[in-house]
């Protein structure tokens, strides 16, 4: 029976292998989309202020010109002073002027507040470009590596999964199903050798009964405390 045991050792140590492999590098994942999201809410970030800058500038440029058109206004209703006949309209262009600075101090002051938030955008702006060169930038050369790390780990369990694939051809099928039945409840080792009458694996005490059995080894033996399949010490 050791005979038929001594291939299943060969793809425990393999499926060992594999999942120390996917145990070093299951965070890189995750780590690569945290840093991608990082980076991904920063450019959003300056394309925000950058669009926000546009749309003030825009916004002083209208009040700019909203202003220069009351201007005109008022100058031609300086001219007209001259020309009204009847003290109703004077008192009406008079009104009418009025009316026009009053709205031209309010436009004036929406400007002014236009610019003081396009320069505290402006501020934002150069302070996040900053910060994305000197912060940013560098995780991609870090997630660059750490993608280059993961593939190469990916690789490495593909080519002993081959291995294991051409393995799996010479096992006795029977032994093979009982071991996969094992490996899909509990993790690697699935096969333990004893010491003495001790398993290996939970280091607990074999009953004489089951002890003799692994000896014998005339069937699969599995530990009583652990449920892994015991075996003699193979020298």
């Amino acid at each position: 029976m050791i005979e038929k045991i001594k291939p299943l050792l060969e793809i425990q140590n393999l499926d060992m292998q594999i999942l120390e492999i996917q145990n070093n590098f299951k965070e890189l994942p995750e780590k690569i989309f945290s840093l991608n999201n990082r980076i991904k809410s920063e450019e959003n970030k300056i394309e925000n202020l950058s669009q926000k800058v546009i749309e003030l500038e825009s916004i002083s440029t209208n009040l700019q010109n909203d202003i220069a058109d009351i201007e005109d206004k008022v100058k031609a209703n300086t001219e007209k002073v001259m020309r009204v006949k009847t003290k109703e309209e004077l008192e009406a262009l008079e009104k009418e002027t009025g009316d026009l600075k009053r709205r031209k101090i309010e436009i004036e002051d929406n400007q002014i507040k236009a610019m003081e938030e396009m320069e505290t955008c402006k501020k934002d702006s150069d302070a996040s470009n900053t910060s994305f060169e000197e912060e940013i930038l560098p995780m991609k050369s870090e997630i660059s590596e750490l993608e280059k790390v993961l593939n190469e780990s990916k690789e490495e369990v593909e080519l002993l999964d081959d291995e294991r694939s051409k393995l799996i051809k010479e096992v006795d099928k029977d032994f093979l199903k009982i071991y996969e039945r094992l490996s899909s409840n509990n993790k690697p080792p699935i096969i333990a050798e004893t010491s003495g009458e001790v398993c290996g694996h939970c280091n607990m005490k074999i009953p004489p009964q089951v002890y003799i059995k692994v000896l014998q080894g005339k069937e699969i033996v599995l530990a009583p405390c652990c449920k892994k399949i015991i075996i003699p010490k193979i020298a």
